[in-house]
């Protein structure tokens, strides 16, 4: 981000640099701030950014070069490690570009880095706010965002993390498939932002009950992250998610012929303009996986369910008009009850776990059998779709 920053910065000062009729004191501060750039002196660049920022404002100078000296300041405040500053600066530079209407790119620049450093302060709820109007400037090129090429994937990602984080997977998910749009425009190859984008995609598209587009995106998801980020905490909820959007496709529909669910997903995986040679070795393995190991340890009579009770949705959350997708696994005993219950992933985290918990808990089956005999049943798998009515 930092090398950005400087890319950025280097045309702000140009822009700056060409201002008529600034006061003398501002000019003096940033000529200071010019230098200091120039020198490599972190410490005199946050001091004399801080003298321009302060002294246009003083000053009145008019909004947009104000912006300027702001977003400045919020740089110089971030090479310090001053992070609290560099927050309230960069949010200053955001306001200002909007009161000034700047171009829409200039605005969700600024929004964007308000939004990261606010999550660097773990302030997430200002990065929310922040994010959220980083995304709206973007949203105003529509689909021409190549003057955004170097940020647009990322502050649509954001927004839809911090989305996600604090359930609204439906606003998760729209942000998603932006950031992955706009990583397609950008990107020479995949990278682990693109595939975390399609994963934040996939769990909403499951969500609305697209299982379709959400078998496409969580696919190529874990395609991507396998490659670029295999050790990800969420690689098993991304598999867990992949596995329960399969089996409800097709428990939606016949799969197979030419119009079943594996063929259109061939289909979009096709169209996708990362998804060459480099995956087809990864996912001719997946398939030949599953075809050796879906039988492995499973009886040849399996766990039947006979009560299975939906979880309640918890307090809070209703309150806080939340919706959330957990993915679990369990163990049918003998006797047909539950136990070894494990939440694999969950969003928003922790808020519908325990709910779901208590309902795997209460659930009863016909317990699975091997030569008429009861046997336990491993590495069963669930999901719970949490959605408010609105």
């Amino acid at each position: 981000m930092k090398q950005v920053w400087v890319a950025l910065l280097a045309l702000m000062v140009t822009a700056t640099a060409g201002a008529q009729g600034l006061p003398p004191e501002v000019t003096a501060a940033y000529r200071a701030y010019q230098a200091a750039l120039d020198a490599g002196d972190t410490v005199a660049l946050l001091e004399s950014a801080r003298g321009a920022y302060e002294a246009g404002d003083e000053a009145g100078i008019d909004r947009a070069t104000l912006a300027t000296l702001a977003e400045n300041y919020g740089f110089a405040a971030s090479l310090n490690g001053e992070y609290e500053t560099a927050q309230l600066a960069w949010r200053n530079a955001a306001r200002l570009s909007d009161r000034a209407n700047a171009d829409p790119v200039e605005r969700a620049w600024r929004w964007h880095n308000a939004a990261l450093v606010a999550l660097h302060n773990e302030d997430r709820s200002d990065a929310y706010a922040c994010s959220r109007n980083a995304a709206n400037a973007l949203e105003e090129l529509g689909a021409a965002l190549a003057p955004a090429a170097d940020f647009a994937g990322d502050a649509f990602l954001t927004r839809a993390a911090l989305a996600m984080g604090r359930g609204r997977i439906h606003e998760a998910g729209e942000a998603a498939l932006q950031s992955a749009a706009a990583f397609e425009i950008s990107l020479v190859e995949p990278t682990a932002s693109y595939g975390l984008a399609l994963f934040y995609a996939g769990i909403s598209q499951t969500l609305d009950r697209d299982f379709d587009a959400a078998t496409y995106s969580l696919h190529m998801a874990i395609d991507v992250m396998e490659e670029k980020a295999p050790d990800h905490p969420d690689r098993r909820t991304m598999r867990a998610a992949l596995v329960s959007a399969r089996g409800a496709r097709f428990d939606d529909e016949a799969g197979g012929g030419d119009e079943g669910p594996e063929s259109r997903l061939n289909a979009r995986l096709a169209e996708n303009p990362f998804h060459t040679a480099r995956y087809l070795a990864s996912e001719a393995e997946d398939e030949a996986d599953e075809a050796d190991g879906t039988d492995e340890g499973v009886p040849c009579c399996d766990a039947a369910p006979i009560r299975r009770r939906e979880p309640s949705y918890p307090m809070e959350a209703a309150y806080s008009d939340l919706d959330g997708v957990v993915y679990a696994t369990f163990a049918v005993t003998e006797e047909g009850r539950t136990d070894a219950i494990e939440v694999t992933g969950s969003f928003p985290p922790g808020v519908f776990d325990q709910a779901s918990i208590n309902a795997i808990e209460d659930w009863t089956y016909e317990p699975a059998t091997r030569d008429g005999v009861p046997v336990r049943r491993e590495g069963v798998v669930t999901r719970f779709d949490f959605r408010m009515r609105r």
